[in-house]
């Protein structure tokens, strides 16, 4: 019995004490719907460039909760893991540029000529 009460003691002091850590943390975003065929019609290149818009939304918030992670990562003297996350950012920050782009490209084509 008194290893119970041992063992939910060590657990609250340990989530208690972890909490400062993932409080620095921005939450990662959730991933929108996928793009599942190509735009044929203008109606479709506006919906496609609009999918394209939320999916480079969707990288630039895991671009800033990897710059999260990699910061306490920092914090905690973990360098490997601190560069591999502020890689994942630059990751995310160039896909979210190309989102962007073919937003661009897919909301030229949704004009009519």
């Amino acid at each position: 019995m008194k290893s119970s009460y041992i063992g939910l003691a060590l657990a609250a002091c340990l989530s208690i004490a972890s909490a400062p850590l993932l409080a620095e943390v921005v939450p990662a975003p959730e991933h929108p719907a996928n793009i599942s065929a190509p735009a044929t019609s203008p109606t479709e290149h506006q919906e496609a460039a609009a999918l394209h818009k939320k999916h480079a939304e969707h990288h630039k918030g895991m671009a800033e909760h990897h710059k999260s992670v990699a910061a306490e990562y920092g914090k905690a003297g973990h360098h490997e893991l601190k560069k591999h996350h502020e890689a994942m950012a630059k990751h995310h920050e160039a896909l979210a540029k190309e989102h962007e782009k073919a937003a661009e490209s897919h909301e030229k084509m949704a004009k009519p000529k």
